[in-house]
This record gives structure tokens, C-alpha cells and sequence, in this order.
């Protein structure tokens, strides 16, 4: 097993060029300031008005783009992929909505706030350790809402927006070429068979969840015969395994989530088949999909689902191999990891409070993203190593400097931590200082966000004062 990789946000923009060595040097002190208060507004961050103000100018600054930004996290996410054998890219959209009169940005559905919407792209490594982002798709909807249109007038819409799902898949196979096995991992939104088809023949590989069912004859004017699911569901169970499943948001009758009920964790027994099958485009497809696609197809079903609760349903397809049990088991792993690029989107939004800034104008916004998306990743980590890696020494998620502070806070407050602490015992501690109360199960990300905010503080005071001991 790889162990965990050092933290430094420094190596997240050692290869920026933002064209003048003061625009870099800027960047690099805004990211630091940033990560050590993720979720306080900008003039709390910044106590300086001088350094507020050139935060700002910075921000908006049409000489500075989102993508010159990233370009260093970029690069270093790269290189953390090339150091594992295998990684997955999980590929989602979301939206970022802000309250007040904002400039330069369209509304969101359903809030219609003003705001923007987001496809990200989350390398992880096969056991789940997040390695960065490679790419983010920013795009706003201005005016009406356009109304339903016509198949033939929105499959052939060269700026659709279903588009962004092959722009990712085909800028991080650019980025990561050079990497032996990159599998793209998408939820429903990604099953669209002109993606599928375009993945296959650019040689991507693949596990999508199914949203539609598929005919199986080959010829399109022929009338619909067997059906992609009834058939997927006769195939012989290949394995059976049980899964914990975390707690989420009840859906309400209409089948939103709903903000106010969760269910809670369950342990879930599941089925799971498997086959090779040949699938075919509907009778409006676009004439250039292939009239025959041939994919590897898994079916998860749950069984004895407790009463009240949805049983788990997860239809696959998939480039990768089926012809052993632990090949198909590898398939469910693989999209289980999908959950991940969901926990970036809360790191962001609830972690950073990105959405509570208050920039006026969008493309401000979306370079402040920019900033955002190297610092959630490094809380995703952060949290992902004392999950998954609970006796990793502390050195791997904290700076020397920040684990002796925090030895110091826990000892004043009675739960002294032991002389070698592990990541689980720095992180509890962590989420001691933002009031987490162990009863209540693990930490969410605003206790997370206000104990590094109290921890990072403390630092700021001690690192000045050894700085005056030794002057």
C-alpha cells in the first residue's frame, strides 16, 4: 500500500505563471492565508487593508485566469497520479448559488439565485486517496429558461450542455496520456450514448451507472424487442457482499432530498450479476453512434431491504473486464469510490464557505474558486488519511509546527494526546476545538472547518513569538 504523501500547498502552484512574478508571489500568499481560515470571509482573513485590497485587485484582475490558477495544481496532481498504477476520475456537476445582486453570472435552478454551475473532474487512486482536481468546467445560463425542444433540435445543438461530459473525459486523458490506466467513473447523468461511443472508440476506459434502459435488436426501424435491464436482471449472480451504507437525506414525495430527515446508516446484502451484452441506439440517435455497442454490463441489486427504505440498484456498464468475481467486484469498488467527488463539493461549499463570499462579480467568483479547489482537496485528504489510514503518524496531515500547537491545546484542555499521535488522534482533537461532540458520530466539515480555523490561529501567534525568541 502507498503511504500518504506530505501536504504542501506550496507544490500546488510551484509551475503557475501568471505572467509577473508579483502576481505568483500573490497567489501564493492568498492560497496561504486562505487554507488557514478556509471558511472566514475575505477582510477576515486578510487583517491587513493593504493586503485585503491587493487580494482584491487580484481577484479582479481580467489579466489572471481561473485556468492559469489551477495550472499548478494541475501539474502536481499529475504527478501524484503517475506515482500509482492505477487512478479513477470521478466526473460531476454542481452549482454555486450566492445570495444579493452579483454581476457577470446567469441564475441556477431551482433556487434561480444568481450563480454558475460547475463539471468537476476528482483523480483518486484505487484505494480511494484523493490526488487532486485536473480539470473544472465553468458555465452560467443567462435569460429565460429555454423551454423543451424538440429531440432533433437539442441532439444536434453544437453548445449543449451535455457536451461537458466528453470535454472532461478527453482534457484529463490529454493531462493524464502518459498514466497506464485511467478508468472515468460517472454517475447517471454521464449514460448518454453518444458519450459512451465517443469514449469507446477514443480507447477511454469506463464505469458509468445506467439512468436508461437500452433496446437489444441491432436494427434501429425494427420494433422494441428484450430490454437492457430485464435482461441484465436474469443474468447468474456472480457474488454476493454486504456494504455500509451512510447516512443520507430522505427524499421527499415529489423525490427531492429533503434538508430537514436523514435515514440513517445501514449494512446492506447485495447481488450482483454480470454479462457481456450488445446494446443499440434508439430510433432518434445520432447517425454517427455505432448501431452496435458491445460493453460489460453489472447489475447490484439489494435484498431484504428494510421496510420503508429504497433497495440500492446500481446498473454499470463498463469497459473493464468481467470474466472473474473479483473483476466484477472491482467494478462495484470502483463506483462506490464515486461518493468522493460529492464529499469535494461539501469540502468547498460547506468547508471553505465558498458561497458565502461576497464578490460582486462573477468572474471574481470563479477565480476565487480556483483558489478554493487546491485548499478543499487538501481538506479531503486531510479527512480521507484519518478515515482510511487512522494509525498514519500525524505527520502526514499536520506541519510540525501545527501538531505541537495542537499537543499544547489538548493538553490545557484536559485530553492530552500521546508523544506519537496518530492522524485519527489529531484529527479528533481538531474537531474537539470546533465543538464536535463524539456522540454525535463522525465530524462533519463545519465542525472540521472551525477546528482547523482555532488551530491555524493559535499557530499564527506562536510562530510570531518564536520569531521574536530568536531576534
Amino acid at each position: 500500500m502507498d503511504e500518504p504523501m506530505p501536504i504542501s500547498l506550496e507544490s500546488e502552484v510551484e509551475s503557475v505563471d501568471l505572467g509577473d512574478a508579483r502576481r505568483d508571489a500573490r497567489l501564493l500568499k492568498i492560497l496561504s492565508r486562505v487554507a488557514a481560515k478556509p471558511g472566514s470571509s475575505l477582510p477576515d482573513t486578510f487583517t491587513s487593508s493593504a493586503e485585503l485590497e491587493a487580494t482584491y485587485r487580484f481577484l479582479n484582475n481580467p489579466a489572471v485566469s481561473a485556468e492559469a490558477i489551477l495550472a499548478g495544481h494541475h501539474v502536481a496532481t499529475t504527478e501524484r497520479a503517475a506515482a500509482r498504477d492505477e487512478v479513477l476520475v470521478l466526473h460531476d456537476t454542481t452549482t454555486f448559488a450566492f445570495n444579493g445582486v452579483r454581476t457577470e453570472m446567469g441564475t441556477v435552478e431551482p433556487s434561480e439565485k444568481a450563480g454558475f454551475y460547475a463539471h468537476v473532474s476528482l483523480c483518486v487512486g484505487m484505494d480511494g486517496e484523493p490526488l487532486g482536481v485536473p480539470r473544472e468546467l465553468i458555465w452560467h445560463r443567462f435569460g429565460e429558461r429555454r423551454g423543451k425542444r424538440s429531440q432533433q433540435e437539442s441532439q444536434y445543438d453544437p453548445n449543449r450542455e451535455s457536451l461537458r461530459w466528453n470535454e472532461a473525459v478527453h482534457d484529463c486523458g490529454d493531462l493524464l496520456a502518459d498514466h497506464p490506466c485511467v478508468v472515468h467513473v460517472m454517475d447517471r447523468e454521464g449514460d448518454c450514448m453518444e458519450l459512451l461511443a465517443d469514449m469507446q472508440a477514443h480507447g477511454h476506459r469506463f464505469v458509468v451507472r445506467l439512468a436508461h434502459d437500452r433496446r437489444l435488436i441491432k436494427d434501429r426501424r425494427k420494433a422494441p424487442g428484450p430490454k437492457l435491464f430485464e435482461v441484465m436482471r436474469q443474468a447468474p449472480i456472480v457474488l454476493e457482499r454486504e456494504v455500509v451504507l451512510a447516512r443520507r437525506p430522505a427524499k421527499t414525495p415529489s423525490g427531492s432530498k429533503s434538508k430537514h430527515e436523514w435515514l440513517a446508516g445501514r449494512t446492506a446484502h447485495l447481488e450482483v450479476r454480470a454479462q457481456r451484452l450488445e446494446i443499440s441506439p434508439g430510433n432518434g440517435a445520432h447517425a454517427h453512434i455505432p448501431d452496435v455497442m458491445t460493453l460489460n454490463f453489472v447489475d447490484v441489486c439489494e435484498t431484504n431491504t428494510p421496510e420503508g427504505r429504497e433497495p440500492v440498484t446500481w446498473r454499470l456498464c463498463t469497459t473493464e473486464p468481467i470474466e472473474t468475481p473479483a473483476d466484477v467486484a472491482r467494478i462495484v469498488d470502483i463506483y462506490r469510490r464515486r461518493w468522493l467527488i460529492e464529499e469535494l463539493f461539501k469540502a468547498i461549499k460547506t468547508g471553505c464557505a465558498y458561497e458565502t463570499l461576497q464578490l460582486v462579480s462573477g468572474s471574481a467568483l470563479i477565480r476565487a474558486l480556483a483558489i478554493f479547489v487546491p485548499v478543499a482537496w487538501r481538506m479531503l485528504r486531510l479527512r480521507w488519511v484519518e478515515r482510511q489510514r487512522p494509525e498514519s503518524p500525524a505527520i502526514e496531515v499536520l506541519t510540525p509546527v501545527q501538531t505541537q500547537v495542537l499537543q499544547a491545546l489538548a493538553k490545557r484542555d484536559g485530553k492530552p494526546l500521546p508523544p506519537k499521535p496518530t492522524a485519527r488522534d489529531v484529527l479528533r482533537a481538531i474537531a474537539r476545538l470546533g465543538g464536535h461532540i463524539p456522540n454525535n458520530g463522525s465530524p462533519g466539515w463545519l465542525v472540521l472547518r472551525r477546528g482547523f480555523e482555532k488551530l491555524l490561529l493559535v499557530e499564527l501567534g506562536w510562530s510570531e513569538r518564536a520569531a521574536l525568541d530568536t531576534s
